[in-house]
């Protein structure tokens, strides 16, 4: 096969690969090893985002790749989680069962949010026709995905909203229907999710947000 036949369009479907990262920066954050899980989650943002850039034409400095992959110490979703339960103490939230659980999720659903907003960054709403991202830009960035990933969990967002339509004839019964509705709210989670994010993310370009060109 010629080597252009195996290239690789900025606009290939790119959703599949970033769940499975996704997926690993989960299982990385179960690791009970310290500082093993930022390693691993380091690795795994770093490497999420040089895919995308490359796809997009776009080359990443080694200090905008930092900029991107470096784990916070207080993340987005930890810092609202803990606000929204009124619980100042980190360590403390981190030793209730199951709540330290979400801890463990957030990671990967802000490994997620990275990887969609800086493909909806690269595809719409880069100012800059520069083949290279600078620190600078990359930071800008990172600060608009961190604050979309809490606006994407405000109640008063407005985001677009996908119908569902009813069966012609519903002849399930009542344990079948609960059932299916339980599997498919977990399957439409994602896409649930995008559509938050991309709200809140384009509605903090829209209020001037954007890095410059």
């Amino acid at each position: 096969m010629a080597d252009h036949d195996m290239a690789i369009s900025p606009r290939t479907p790119s959703s599949g690969r970033l769940a499975i990262l996704a997926g690993l920066s989960l299982a990385a954050s179960a690791i009970p090893i310290p500082f093993l899980p930022d390693r691993m989650i380091v690795q795994i943002r770093g490497a999420i985002v040089h895919d995308l850039a490359g796809r997009h034409g776009v080359s990443l400095t080694s200090e905008a790749r930092n900029a991107f992959s470096e784990v916070s110490a207080d993340s987005p979703m930890r810092d609202l989680f803990k606000r929204g339960l009124g619980i100042l103490s980190k360590t403390f939230v981190k030793k209730l069962s199951p709540l330290s659980t979400f801890f463990t999720a957030s990671a990967a659903v802000e490994v997620f949010a990275l990887g969609h907003l800086f493909d909806r960054y690269l595809e719409q709403h880069r100012g800059s026709k520069s083949v290279r991202m600078s620190g600078d830009e990359a930071r800008a960035v990172r600060k608009l995905i961190e604050g979309a990933v809490i606006r994407a969990f405000s109640p008063t967002l407005q985001a677009e909203q996908i119908p569902i339509l009813p069966p012609v004839e519903d002849l399930r019964d009542e344990f079948t229907r609960w059932a299916d509705t339980l599997l498919l709210a977990g399957a439409n989670l994602p896409g649930y999710l995008e559509r938050r994010l991309n709200a809140a993310f384009d509605g903090l370009i829209a209020e001037g947000g954007a890095p410059p060109a």
